[in-house]
């Protein structure tokens, strides 16, 4: 007689949980858009106006919001808790209050602690996990820990417990401004993590005498203003196994912050990308710098704020293990602008020394995207100028075969002061089989910024622009990426979708994902806020297409996506409105084995 079969486990009745990072709500939040919003209510309904004012206005402290991540039941019914908050946990004194709390890890894995960057009081808060729901500060990384760097960014694993981090903004002497720099971070037994190490991302005067080690400054005086550097690193990606790692420069912290004015039509946005050896991962060293190809776009007659610039995330590709054997092989990385919509790609980061700009290609613009998601005639985005559409979170699958970006909305600037934001916001998946499989050889075809030499034999065959009109219109051209789906963001502010996470703990054999989570918020200190929510997205492992999770809804309201904007919070009612930046999926030790499939046989 036959044993009977074991039944699989759901994998998504497993324990886990979504850590959202995210600041209070205070008067400093008001912008143009804002204000006029208020006045408007407060015209309507004064009374509603000055019940949310305290939760709105009032500074409080900062944290982390912990949200029941498992769908199911173990006996396959609808688990009643999923979605709702389940933890709330405020930092203390004094570093808790004003961090402006923006991002942490991209992924988080198991036996990791969490890294948390506040914005603006130049802080690392440093988590411990271990008995989660509970989330249990252990250490803070404060100013003056990191005296060459302030405004720190994200956060990346570089492999035996290390983890690197990129801080924006100069020394403390000259807070927010240039250059920026990286902070390695070690193991500690009782605070988790701590500094290993800071080093500059460049050095003052790099546009004219280089950086350490001869390492050119591809960037002009007018783009590197006011220091000659475009040393602002943001998004960090790491590949333990290849020794690299990939800092992408966004802005100077000090002008980017200045509402709602944008200076100089995004002068202070960096069009550069930094390249490390990270062998040595307690110290990091800069070996290539690249600058972004300035687009299809003619630089005649549009502003810095059209031209790609700000860059602010960047992607690694995934290595093929012994657990993702369909894993497509590759050393590529892609990184993308804010402003002008270019996402490019380099075929081997290990091949990128000194100036390395060469090697990288446009590969895709956000304007297919946003054309296919409103609708739009072909002809009028051509002739659009490019405003700054507001590119943000990218990420690549695990088996290398999609790519995820969130596209915020057009950004507030000098020139459209009174700009409400895109009629659409996005967040859209590309197919990038053909680049991966085609940049086996060290090269690919797409070009959307020189042209395309579609037969390599010296001759561009397609124009750029001739190049970006068959991708605008649908059509398959070399080995460029090809649109999956767009996801459609419901939001009338001044922001929009900005970074996203996917669950890294629900798998298929393949590699492929199978949800992710975003959240609807910016830097509402830029100009950019947001509606304050957070949702969940289905992701279907055979096709990449992007849909809402319709049951994952706000506790209070049963709307679609969960509200930060609530006066009540698990264990401190009246703690007040948050605004969720960043988040990742944490699931209790052992339940998430690392980098393993989750959901059982799967594509």
């Amino acid at each position: 007689m036959r044993a009977a079969r074991r039944a699989t486990p759901d994998p998504l009745a497993k324990p886990e949980y979504v850590v959202v990072w995210s600041s209070h709500a205070n008067a400093s939040d008001e912008n143009y858009q804002t204000t006029q919003d208020d006045s408007g209510a407060l015209g309507q309904n004064p009374a509603l106006f000055a019940n949310d004012a305290q939760a709105r206005f009032v500074p409080g402290l900062d944290g982390w919001e912990v949200l029941d991540a498992r769908k199911h039941n173990p006996d396959g019914s609808a688990n009643p808790g999923y979605g709702k908050v389940v933890n709330f946990v405020q930092l203390p004194l004094p570093w808790g209050v004003e961090t402006e709390a923006h991002h942490m890890q991209y992924q988080w894995n198991d036996g990791d602690p969490l890294l948390a960057g506040g914005l603006f009081n130049d802080t690392t808060f440093i988590a411990d996990v271990t008995n989660i729901p509970s989330v249990k500060l252990v250490n803070t990384i404060t100013p003056l820990d990191t005296p060459g760097g302030s405004v720190p960014d994200a956060y990346d694993g570089a492999g035996h417990g290390r983890f690197i981090g990129t801080y924006m903004g100069g020394p403390n002497t000259n807070f927010a401004g240039s250059p920026g720099e990286v902070v390695a971070f070690k193991p500690d037994p009782e605070k988790g993590l701590v500094v290993a190490s800071e080093t500059p991302g460049g050095r003052v005067d790099a546009t004219e005498i280089d950086n350490d080690g001869g390492v050119p400054e591809p960037c002009n005086d007018d783009e590197g203003f006011p220091e000659n550097t475009c040393a602002n690193p943001h998004g960090v990606q790491v590949r333990p196994d290849l020794h690299r790692m990939i800092t992408s420069d966004y802005g100077e912290p000090r002008a980017v912050v200045t509402d709602p004015v944008k200076p100089d039509g995004g002068r202070f946005f960096r069009p550069t990308v930094r390249i490390w050896d990270t062998k040595d991962p307690d110290h990091p060293k800069l070996i290539s710098v690249a600058h972004m190809p300035r687009g299809w776009r003619t630089p005649q007659d549009v502003s810095t704020m059209h031209l790609n610039r700000g860059i602010m995330e960047n992607a690694k590709t995934w290595p093929r293990t012994r657990s993702f054997p369909r894993t497509l092989r590759s050393k590529g990385h892609f990184a993308g602008a804010m402003c002008g919509g270019g996402v490019f790609f380099t075929p081997d980061v290990t091949k990128l020394k000194a100036d390395s700009s060469k090697q990288w290609n446009e590969v895709w613009d956000d304007g297919f995207s946003l054309l296919s998601a409103r609708g739009g005639r072909l002809d009028d985005w051509i002739d659009d100028s490019g405003p700054c559409e507001g590119g943000a979170w990218t990420q690549t699958s695990r088996d290398n075969h999609w790519l995820f970006r969130i596209v915020t909305g057009q950004q507030p600037n000098q020139e459209n002061l009174q700009n409400r934001g895109q009629p659409v916001k996005i967040l859209y998946s590309l197919n990038i089989k053909p680049l991966i499989r085609s940049a086996q050889d060290g090269r690919v075809t797409c070009d959307l910024a020189n042209g395309m030499d579609l037969d390599r034999d010296g001759t561009v065959d397609l124009t750029p622009q001739q190049a970006f009109t068959k991708l605008a219109s649908g059509e398959r051209v070399a080995d460029c990426p090809r649109l999956l789906s767009t996801l459609i963001v419901d939001d009338t502010t001044s922001g929009g979708p900005h970074w996203g996470a996917i669950d890294n703990h629900s798998l298929t054999a393949r590699g492929a994902p199978t949800r992710l989570v975003f959240s609807d918020y910016f830097v509402a200190r830029s100009g950019v806020d947001g509606n304050h929510k957070m949702f969940m997205v289905d992701v279907d492992p055979h096709t990449g297409k992007l849909s809402y999770d319709e049951t994952w809804r706000d506790e209070i309201t049963g709307k679609l996506g969960i509200n930060f904007n609530r006066k009540d919070w698990p264990g401190n009612p009246g703690a007040g409105f948050y605004k969720p930046h960043s988040m990742v999926w944490v699931c209790p030790p052992h339940v998430c084995p690392n980098d393993k499939p989750g959901v059982g046989s799967g594509p």
